[in-house]
């Protein structure tokens, strides 16, 4: 699987039976549906299904999922308009460098963010996933 930012090739992280995809380029981070539920699940907080609303009016160009290489839409977290992310509504979520921390600080106002930020910050410290969760092998799927 391609990244749908800087076209390199994805690698699976797994941690404690969630993986997600991670560009070793840019370091976005793509959730397939259900992934980031799950996530939050596992931190004991809950996200509102319509955390992510649709943005139609965005000059940002439109990046193709990786999964269907459709035209994702931009979407944005009611929470924080000026946050754009990439969502394909069949396959999932993309999240820039640093996108995915900026929403979850904006969650953290609850107590959800910091469970989620602790569990990723084990993960993804410095911007490189721990040496034993993330795959050898690329992801091809």
């Amino acid at each position: 699987m391609r990244c749908p930012a800087c076209k390199h090739e994805l690698v699976v992280v797994e941690r404690e039976g969630i993986e997600v995809d991670w560009c070793v380029n840019c370091h976005g981070i793509w959730f397939d549906a259900g992934e980031l539920e799950l996530l939050a699940e596992k931190a004991g907080i809950e996200i509102a299904p319509d955390l992510i609303g649709e943005v139609t009016d965005s000059r940002e160009a439109r990046r193709r999922c990786p999964r269907c290489r459709r035209k994702m839409e931009k979407a944005s977290p009611e929470s924080d308009a000026s946050l754009l992310l990439d969502r394909c509504p069949r396959h999932g979520l993309w999240f820039d460098a640093g996108e995915l921390g900026a929403l979850l600080r904006g969650l953290e106002k609850d107590a959800a963010g910091a469970a989620v930020l602790g569990f990723l910050g084990e993960t993804f410290a410095h911007g490189n996933p721990r040496k034993d969760t993330a795959s050898s092998q690329e992801s091809d799927t």
